[in-house]
């Protein structure tokens, strides 16, 4: 049986239960959007649980900015059709609007990586670590090395546009191990971003000879030849491609000679005679 008597619930009553301010209770009101149910004799206004989700409602669509003039029309003759329509086109701006707060946890876990990578940094040493197996995607071209550097910087950020991807994904240069043993510079070098798609290749698990590099590319000479230095001392050789991988240069330096360059390639123990 139902009972006679409806709850009722002050504005500050509602308004907790809501879990928000009084006052977004008293301008809804004001304006015609979210009225009390009714108003005691003693004066005060009142409402009820059946008012519960229609302004849950309200709320969730304020949130994606539905402006308040369509939400009142709507609520002025409430249908199924209407309610579904309404649904559906806030659905897709959601989605979009999740699509960038998703860019934004990107860019942000990113940066927070990189920083904590880059703080225990030696510059011109050697380390050998261990890496687990991941994908990458190479460009489709070969980088043109011919042309300036705006038009090369031009070329990256259209790969990673088409890729979907910010400026602080992983991303850099990746030279072949034959073409790097010939030092041709023209040979089979791409750019690279670590990224799982449909087009990733697998980067191999193994151990993997890093250096970092601080300074103007002019100078990443130095980088590499130290590199290679190292593996014959300590008797290693190529065993992949090598990854140049430009750690946030501008955002954290604001000349070139502070800029962070990673040089990594996989490598393998060879025997001395």
């Amino acid at each position: 049986m139902k009972n006679n008597v409806e709850k009722t619930f002050s504005t500050g009553e509602f308004a907790k239960l809501l879990e928000i301010n009084k006052d977004t209770l008293l301008y809804y009101d004001k304006i015609d959007l979210f009225k009390p149910a009714g108003t005691h004799p003693n004066g005060y206004r009142y409402y009820t649980f059946e008012q519960f989700d229609q302004f849950v409602a309200i709320q969730s669509l304020r949130t994606v900015k539905l402006p308040i003039k369509e939400l009142k029309t709507y609520f002025e003759a409430p249908n199924i059709q209407a309610l579904q329509h309404l649904a559906i086109e806030q659905r897709d701006r959601v989605a979009v609007e999740i699509q960038k707060l998703q860019d934004i946890q990107f860019f942000l876990e990113r940066v927070v990586t990189l920083t904590k990578e880059m703080e225990d940094v030696c510059f011109g040493k050697v380390i050998i670590k261990k890496l687990q197996e991941e994908p990458v995607v190479y460009s489709e071209e070969k980088i043109d090395w011919s042309v300036s550097m705006e038009a090369l910087y031009d070329s990256c950020t259209h790969f990673l546009k088409t890729l979907g991807v910010k400026s602080t994904a992983a991303h850099g240069v990746v030279y072949s191990k034959e073409a790097f043993l010939k030092g041709d510079v023209e040979g089979l070098n791409y750019l690279f971003c670590r990224l799982d798609n449909a087009s990733a290749r697998k980067k191999p698990a193994g151990h993997y000879a890093i250096i970092y590099h601080q300074g103007s590319y002019d100078e990443i000479y130095k980088a590499y030849s130290a590199l290679l230095k190292h593996l014959e001392n300590e008797c290693f050789e190529l065993d992949g491609d090598i990854y140049e991988e430009y750690l946030l240069h501008s955002m954290v330096a604001k000349e070139e000679k502070d800029y962070i360059t990673k040089i990594s390639v996989k490598v393998k123990s060879f025997e001395v005679n």
